[in-house]
């Protein structure tokens, strides 16, 4: 059987109500030369059910259920990762749906460049199941007071890291991207300890040696982008932001550290005075053994910004 070139992994828990729109949304791409390999993280919804219909579909290689939850949508990008063959990999999640001709306008804006380590387009944002007319590129060009995400580029990967994505996150949904595969497996761009922003490790992780290619048209619709964050999910997000930014000052070269230093205390916004629990605590110590010194600039920022927001 000859190797794909698109390997789709579409890693599920409980999203029944979308799955058959993703699945859908996938074998009917206009570019066919794929493998479809579907993960099941033990869903207790009537996701097996849904899934079993596309068992016996030609291009759907694998369809494999965890016995046991395992806790994080990237152990089940790494399985995926082991299973697949493609010299690109789509991790194109069950709750969101594709544009048909996504993967022919995006292998075909690939062409034959070298040196991309990923490509990714602009987003429209559904929320339930209603398509609003929001995309990302919008939200982007007014954050950054720009028309960048407007037309097609290709950037190195160390400028996209430091200027955009690293303090922005301006790659907005892994299922807008397409992988390098063998630059993916070289960088083992997986921390499990991330369950949270696990795909901007990865991203800045391949980026790392790598460029990046945009195609500004939406051929990506991403599902519910702006759900608030309960506060036992804000100390998480804070503490991989954290982890994020001292594995980028310990492994790359940063150019402008007053911008990099920026970057970090939006992302890393925290009271040190309020919702303090054993969570919290551990969280914390966890990071003072990590790096004592970018911790206390943290909490420093922190208590001079709660200290202004009180006498303002």
């Amino acid at each position: 059987m000859a190797t794909p070139i698109v390997s789709v992994v579409i890693p599920n828990f409980n999203h029944g109500p979308y799955l058959v729109q993703r699945i859908e949304s996938v074998l009917d791409q206009t570019f066919q030369d794929i493998e479809v390999i579907l993960l099941d993280d033990c869903s207790t919804d009537k996701s097996r059910e849904l899934l079993e219909q596309f068992r016996s579909h030609p291009k759907v290689r694998e369809v494999v259920y965890n016995s046991h939850n395992s806790g994080s949508a990237f152990k089940q990008w790494q399985k995926g990762l082991t299973l697949s063959n493609g010299e690109w990999i789509w991790f194109a999640e069950s709750d969101d749906y594709a544009d048909l001709q996504f993967l022919e306008k995006m292998i075909n804006a690939i062409g034959d460049q070298e040196g991309i380590g990923l490509a990714y387009c602009d987003s429209r944002i559904v929320e339930g199941d209603k398509l609003t007319h929001e995309v990302f590129r919008e939200i982007k060009n007014k954050r950054f007071q720009t028309e960048r995400w407007s037309s097609t580029y290709r950037n190195s990967g160390g400028k996209e890291i430091e200027d955009y994505l690293l303090p922005g996150g301006t790659i907005n949904n892994s299922s807008a991207v397409l992988f390098n595969r063998k630059i993916f497996q070289q960088v083992n761009p997986f921390d499990l300890n991330l369950n949270y922003i696990g795909d901007k490790y990865a991203f800045i992780k391949v980026l790392s040696v790598s460029d990046v290619l945009y195609v500004p048209e939406a051929l990506n619709f991403y599902r519910n982008p702006f759900r608030s964050l309960s506060h036992k999910r804000f100390i998480y997000y804070f503490y991989e932001q954290f982890l994020i930014f001292d594995w980028v000052l310990r492994n790359l070269k940063i150019s402008d550290t007053k911008s990099f230093y920026r970057g970090f205390h939006e992302n890393t916004k925290d009271s040190i005075f309020t919702g303090w629990t054993k969570t919290k605590f551990r969280l914390y110590l966890s990071l003072l053994r990590t790096n004592p010194a970018l911790l206390l600039r943290s909490i420093s920022t922190n208590t001079i910004q709660n200290f202004l927001n009180r006498i303002s």
